[in-house]
């Protein structure tokens, strides 16, 4: 690290940690409970109350949309286990590709539940958009069982739960009266419904929150490349140094704009998820504005917070 960039790395830092300390809570108390209630007279509640009929003619009740919710759940969970661990990495010392590698694993969760949660699509859409996303799920966890088989690695019974998941979800589709997908692929159609590039769904959920002039895909692509080992990603974290000898070096180094765009754009995809949930949800927006507001305060401090 540059000490010519120390205090302006740690004002970065602190303030980082303070915004995601603030989302974490915020994320833990409006998205904790394991099963959403929706408010009356809220879409969410309305897809409860479906009128889709089972292939036995029984009505789908709650369980089928229910799910749906459950999944998103799930995904949020998981965004704000990232961004906790992105808090953790956060020091005056610290790793220098970490926070860019855990940042795009939250802003691709994070562009699911985006995806799947998205208001005004309906009951049937959005059990579809879970059905897209638990099929190609079990596909590639059945990918990677048979491959475990192929081996001659002895058969475990998680291997063999991976093997009968599509089997499961198969019939989960088929009981809800809704025609399989005609694909064996990892990206199959269910009915109008089909899991778009993840390079794709990020660009348009960031869309909101980016200047007009960048492109969205810009993001997600460069911290793929960091994750991936890319060498034009890599090389955004090489800086140049002179050296005693007057030649110049590049030096590994995490650069404080760098680190600082990071840490808002992973928070930033958490919060336009988490905004969808709500209009579904009917949950208002008071707590979520509460929690902008917060973190408006603490980015537009000047210095570092004490």
């Amino acid at each position: 690290m540059n000490t010519g960039n120390l205090v302006s790395h740690m004002e970065v830092v602190l303030k980082g940690r303070a915004a995601l300390e603030a989302t974490v809570r915020y994320g833990q108390r409006h998205l904790g409970p394991a099963k959403w209630e929706p408010e009356p007279g809220s879409e969410a509640a309305a897809e409860l109350a479906n009128a889709e009929a089972r292939q036995d003619g029984d009505p789908w009740g709650e369980a089928p949309p229910r799910t749906a919710y459950a999944a998103a759940n799930l995904m949020m969970t998981g965004v704000l286990d990232n961004l906790t661990s992105i808090h953790s990495l956060l020091a005056a010392e610290m790793p220098v590709i970490g926070p860019t590698v855990v940042a795009r694993s939250a802003i691709e969760i994070a562009s699911g539940a985006w995806w799947l949660m998205e208001p005004g699509i309906g009951a049937r859409r959005r059990v579809c958009r879970e059905l897209v996303l638990s099929i190609e799920s079990a596909r590639r966890a059945g990918q990677v069982a048979e491959e475990f088989q192929s081996t001659g690695f002895p058969v475990s019974q998680e291997i063999t739960e991976a093997l009968q998941l599509e089997a499961r979800v198969l019939r989960r589709i088929t009981d809800h009266g809704i025609t399989p997908p005609a694909s064996s692929g990892f990206s199959p159609a269910i009915e109008s419904e089909k899991a778009r590039p993840a390079t794709e769904v990020t660009a348009e959920m960031l869309k909101a929150v980016l200047p007009g002039s960048v492109p969205g895909t810009s993001f997600y692509r460069t911290y793929s490349a960091v994750t991936h080992g890319e060498f034009y990603g890599l090389m955004n974290f090489m800086d140049p140094e002179a050296a005693a000898d007057g030649s110049t070096l590049l030096s590994w180094h995490l650069p404080p704009e760098v680190l600082d765009s990071t840490v808002q754009m992973a928070i930033a995809a958490f919060g336009q998820a988490c905004k969808r949930i709500n209009k579904v949800m009917g949950w208002g927006k008071l707590e979520h504005d509460l929690w902008e507001i917060n973190l408006s305060k603490i980015y537009s401090r000047p210095g570092i917070p004490t």
